[in-house]
């Protein structure tokens, strides 16, 4: 077992919706310092607005690359632990896949380097459920066949098998955490499958229906960001090392679903227009649970519409401090 209170601990990414939740998850936990690693290019500084707010744990922010080898090294200098988020999301990686080689691939191969080369106890990472692409049965396990088509999901599996490698290496103490469709509070519009809830409440703002896609059969396992935050801080703080877990619901969620809790959270009494160009690059996700309720102790505890009213709260309090302004 790895105890976070009284350590020194990096985030990397940890200016963006999910690494600022760990930041706050690590400062509940007492870690001494947390050092956040950032380009800023996804994340912002508000973000960490809370974590800041507060004196019991140092919080330093340093606007820098993954990329960079010799910033890696002098921030990782006498570091208990890393959490790695950095990394360029799938649709950029789309559009730009010789960027997400040099972030995803490259910029991970460097974190690990400096977690060996400076004697970290344990680094926790975000893979994805990308790796799986259509999935070929549900509930996908951990053991499903690697079935990816997509640039960013090839830079996940490509970060996988670097991650067991630098384990029996060099003896990196390492866990990497497939993420499923995370949304929540601090959520940018980037992701594929994420930036169905900022866009649809960008419409409802407006005025606007929300626009459903084919016909909302395709699902998610939506899984908001407070217990992807648990969940790395659980795979931390076990005596699991040198493995890879689904972090998700377990609950399959259609977009139609979705889109009904959606407009009943908020109020809005315009009905969905559908069009026929589906974007999702998966027609159905639905992770198993059991390896990281059996080995971490992670079970999601947000339900959809919980989540939904979170996000659309965090929302609305942001309108209104912009508006007090």
């Amino acid at each position: 077992m790895f105890d976070i209170r009284g350590s020194s601990v990096v985030v990397t990414g940890g200016a963006g919706t999910i690494g600022s939740h760990i930041v706050e998850a690590l400062v509940e936990e007492g870690a001494s310092k947390v050092v956040v690693l950032d380009n800023f290019s996804e994340g912002k500084l508000d973000n960490l607005a809370k974590a800041l707010s507060q004196r019991a744990t140092t919080i330093e922010v340093v606007s820098t690359d993954i990329r960079n080898q010799e910033d890696l090294d002098v921030h990782f200098n006498f570091v208990d632990y890393v959490f790695h988020q950095a990394s360029v999301l799938l649709l950029e990686s789309m559009r730009k896949p010789q960027q997400a080689i040099d972030v995803n691939i490259q910029g991970t191969f460097n974190v690990f380097q400096s977690c060996v080369k400076h004697g970290v106890k344990k680094i926790v990472w975000a893979s994805s459920a990308s790796v799986f692409g259509e999935p070929l049965r549900l509930p996908v396990d951990e053991d499903s066949p690697f079935n990816n088509v997509t640039f960013y999901g090839a830079t996940k599996v490509a970060c996988e098998q670097f991650a067991a490698s630098f384990h029996h290496q060099y003896g990196l103490k390492q866990v990497g955490l497939r993420y499923y469709n995370v949304y929540g509070p601090r959520q940018g519009i980037k992701g594929a499958y994420a930036q169905i809830l900022p866009k649809w409440f960008d419409r409802i703002d407006a005025g606007l229906p929300i626009v459903i896609f084919a016909d909302g059969s395709q699902s998610m396992d939506l899984t908001f960001v407070r217990d992807i935050a648990r969940a790395n801080v659980l795979a931390l703080k076990s005596g699991v090392s040198n493995d890879f877990f689904n972090i998700g619901s377990g609950v399959e969620t259609t977009v139609k679903q979705l889109a009904e809790t959606v407009l009943d959270v908020s109020g809005c009494g315009l009905a969905p227009i559908y069009e026929p160009h589906d974007v999702n690059l998966v027609k159905r996700r639905q992770c198993s649970t059991v390896k990281a309720e059996k080995l971490i102790g992670f079970k999601s505890q947000v339900s959809v519409r919980q989540g939904v009213r979170e996000y659309f709260e965090w929302r609305t309090s942001r309108t209104l401090t912009t508006v007090a302004r």
